[in-house]
């Protein structure tokens, strides 16, 4: 509940603390805060008496080593984050035991609270969840992406508004949106306790998914789009099959930052269901962060906002149109889906939306001379969700004029749906030791004809580079990728081979890759020391035909 965490954190306006813990109350966050506001539930004083032994047991959670997981390209993203953290604010060392600690020292886990709320939008009916915990620990914990004060989950159930049964489930996963993150009730893949869906939390990072396994983050990254094109293409063209993190990922690269969510932790079935209401002072007008803010330029180490508001104040799309946010808005309910779709309905309802979005418009212009914040965010977000219904109707309008209008499967809207990963093969430690040395590797081959001043080596050290790579194919059990990969670099050697490399002093880059070589690998042998077993996901893998 988030009354109790409220209770005992700090409120903190513009750098200044307003309340204390006790002092602080869920009214008093409706003060016109603005979103320079944040909570925070752990001090200073609290991390520094965390005793050795305490943090000690509280350590020590990975479950299974996660480099061997994604490929050389995912481990080398994997070193260049670990050096952001050096450069960027993150949350205090500690942070996560002092919060454990804390919560369990005051009963905030004791009553396991979801807050609720149904709304109509469009032709749904939606029943809209939100879960509240007290801390992100995925960085800490199980060497994901981020830690920090705070963390709101969310899933949604899109009913038939004329016998409100239920239809679709949506499960908020990390920053995603879209399609992908619905099921279908009647969809296989998801699985139901006494009508109840069941939802699996990602260890850490909380990100919900529909059935138990791991699963690998995928990241998004513009710039190495074409890298990542010419790799794939090289792969199809040298017939070496993908690895199982980089199938489905589309232009997303595989990270080596697991969400472990094997189903055999804690299950909650008994819920204390709240109402979340927008008049409710603490929820409507709160724009603020909910536990510290580390001013993070990435946000990703800052506590995020709540349910209805982003981290700059802004009205989510999810809780302003969950239609949209979920890809149903060109989707209606079985129990319009036979009402017939004609060219004339289709201009009806597209001279509907025109009216509206004039009327909009109007509204916006009014809310600005008035200096309206909040109604001018409002009206901006019913701009962009009219504009969108617009838009699908408009391509519905053209393909029923193509008379390409057919059904579609429960799944035909998936197009990158998370997969859990594939279970470690025989060979999973022997690949996870290789994964832990070979970056560290790589940059120390680099380092040295840096620090030697001497570049004419550097070849036959990328020869050495081009050598890990065959043999992460052998550690893999590809033999084949293996010998064509070997063909491929014996001619790209042949081709460039007689290019000269000019010797050019790089002593201080050189010594800093060194370093950071030395550091990473420290770093990944501490982190594979401390991986224990865990037991069997409580589900077999669902078979999804």
């Amino acid at each position: 509940s988030v009354e109790g965490y409220v209770a005992h954190s700090a409120l903190i306006v513009g750098g200044s603390q307003i309340g204390g813990p006790g002092e602080v109350t869920l009214e008093l966050l409706d003060h016109n805060l603005g979103d320079a506001a944040h909570l925070r539930f752990v001090s200073e004083g609290e991390r520094r008496s965390v005793v050795k032994d305490e943090a000690k047991r509280l350590a020590g959670k990975l479950l299974g080593p996660r480099l061997g997981r994604v490929g050389y390209f995912g481990r080398m993203l994997d070193a260049l984050f670990l050096a952001s953290l050096v450069l960027r604010p993150t949350t205090p060392r500690l942070t996560t035991v002092a919060a454990s600690l804390k919560a369990d020292r005051n009963g905030l886990h004791d009553r396991p609270t979801c807050y609720g709320r149904v709304v109509q939008v469009g032709d749904w009916l939606v029943l809209h969840y939100a879960f509240f915990y007290v801390m992100n620990d995925w960085r800490s914990g199980y060497r994901g992406v981020n830690d920090h004060e705070a963390d709101w989950e969310q899933a949604w159930i899109f009913c038939d508004p004329a016998d409100q049964a239920p239809v679709w489930v949506v499960a908020s996963s990390h920053d995603n949106a879209g399609a992908d993150l619905r099921r279908h009730w009647d969809d296989t893949e998801l699985r139901r306790l006494d009508d109840r869906p069941i939802l699996y939390a990602g260890a850490g990072s909380h990100a919900l998914y529909f059935r138990p396994g791991d699963y690998v983050t995928r990241i998004d990254v513009p710039a190495l789009r074409p890298l990542l094109r010419v790799r794939r293409w090289s792969q199809r063209a040298l017939s070496i099959r993908e690895e199982e993190t980089d199938r489905g990922l589309g232009p997303a690269l595989g990270a080596p930052f697991v969400d472990a969510a094997p189903g055999n932790g804690r299950t909650i079935e008994s819920w204390t269901l709240e109402h979340l209401d927008e008049q409710r002072s603490w929820f409507g007008g709160y724009r603020g962060l909910w536990g510290l803010d580390t001013t993070d330029p990435l946000n990703s180490e800052r506590a995020p906002a709540g349910p209805k508001f982003q981290r700059d104040g802004e009205i989510r799309q999810s809780w302003a149109d969950p239609v949209g946010f979920a890809g149903l808005h060109s989707t209606s309910p079985p129990s319009l889906a036979d009402l017939q779709i004609s060219l004339d309905n289709i201009e009806a309802g597209l001279d509907h939306i025109d009216d509206e979005l004039r009327q909009v418009s109007r509204l916006m212009s009014l809310a600005s001379r008035a200096s309206v914040g909040e109604e001018i965010a409002h009206q901006s977000d019913q701009l962009s969700s009219l504009l969108k219904q617009r838009t699908e109707l408009q391509d519905l309008r053209r393909r029923l004029r193509r008379g390409d209008v057919t059904g579609r499967g429960i799944r035909d809207h998936l197009e990158d749906p998370a997969v859990p990963l594939a279970p470690p093969k025989e060979t999973g430690w022997i690949l996870a030791i290789w994964a832990t040395v070979s970056i560290p590797l790589v940059m120390l081959s680099i380092a040295a004809p840096l620090l030697l001043s001497n570049l004419r080596v550097l070849g036959p050290l990328l020869a050495l580079v081009a050598a890990f790579s065959v043999l992460e194919q052998l550690v893999r059990r590809r033999f084949n990728a293996a010998l064509r990969l070997s063909v491929l670099y014996v001619a790209v050697a042949a081709l460039f081979g007689f290019v000269s490399v000019v010797t050019v002093s790089l002593y201080a880059f050189g010594a800093t890759l060194a370093v950071a070589a030395v550091l990473l690998l420290i770093g990944n042998l501490g982190e594979l020391s401390a991986v224990r077993r865990r037991g069997e996901p409580t589900a077999e893998p669902v078979d999804l035909g």
